[in-house]
């Protein structure tokens, strides 16, 4: 089954659910993405329902409760979106040196479509979605990447701030660390003995800690409590993190999904400022 027949088969039995349920399934036909990434009693408050209702629905469906329907319907969604993206590549023999390249990254992201942990990567949603006050850090080869994904979750949940060894904020950040924090590390070689003493602190201090990095044996993994891995595809010493934008960008669209109202209001009002200060052409 793929994600048009199950579209297909809320369709067909629309017309034997109940008022409230075909609420359920207009919201399904709109924002299927909505759905595969809240929970029911979200969904319900949404349309205007109760969470029973929601659940009863996805019953009907055939589907042993609300769990089981949402988990296929994440995977559905995932399989179409990767598939679309998918081309026919042409043979290696004809191609330039600058294909080769490009096809290396495309590699990559296809490794993550087939390696990714999904609910790994859901309970990572989740924990950033939750934490008082998220600290993201890297490695200084990948403090970049930690500014690019930490200035988008300032911006789109607040409370987020970044975490650089060697300032005055930092020592600041690790005295204040609390169990109601989430340390969000990006660890890929080379790895540093700074980043591992930081992880090692805010797992003492009882915080949650985040590491995104390029294999399970990462030595910044010992001290995670949530690990998603990405590889990182290296040419002439230069270091491809296509693949990991690839990563990053899921978690963000997840976040936004889940979030959709906090975040929805957030970039309003940065949006407002931007235009105060007649910012953009």
């Amino acid at each position: 089954m793929n994600m048009q027949d199950l579209l297909r088969s809320v369709s067909t039995s629309y017309k034997d659910f109940s008022s409230g349920q075909k609420k359920i399934a207009d919201l399904f036909f709109r924002e299927p993405i909505f759905i595969a990434f809240s929970p029911a009693l979200e969904v319900g408050k949404r349309v205007q329902v109760s969470e029973s209702t929601v659940i009863r629905w996805t019953q009907k469906l055939g589907y042993r409760g609300y769990t089981e329907f949402q988990h296929t319907l994440q995977r559905k969604l995932a399989e179409e979106r990767l598939d679309n993206a998918q081309q026919e590549q042409p043979a290696a023999a004809d191609q330039s040196f600058l294909e080769n390249l490009l096809d290396a990254d495309i590699t990559s992201i296809l490794k993550l479509k087939q390696t990714i942990n999904e609910e790994n990567l859901l309970q990572v949603v989740d924990c950033i979605s939750k934490s008082g006050q998220r600290y993201v850090t890297g490695n200084f080869f990948d403090f970049g990447l930690a500014e690019w994904f930490g200035g988008w979750l300032g911006s789109a949940l607040g409370n987020t701030e970044m975490m650089q060894p060697g300032t005055a904020a930092y020592y600041g950040q690790m005295a204040e660390l609390s169990p109601h924090d989430t340390v969000i590390a990006f660890a890929f070689p080379r790895y540093t003995r700074t980043l591992m003493a930081t992880l090692d602190q805010a797992k003492r201090k009882g915080a949650e800690v985040i590491v995104f990095t390029d294999r399970e044996d990462s030595p910044a993994a010992k001290s995670a409590d949530l690990v998603l891995t990405v590889s990182v595809n290296a040419n002439l010493n230069i270091d491809s993190y296509t693949a990991v934008h690839a990563l990053l960008t899921s978690v963000m669209r997840f976040v936004y999904v889940k979030e959709h109202a906090k975040v929805k209001a957030k970039l309003a009002q940065l949006e407002a400022v931007y235009s105060d200060q007649d910012i953009f052409i």
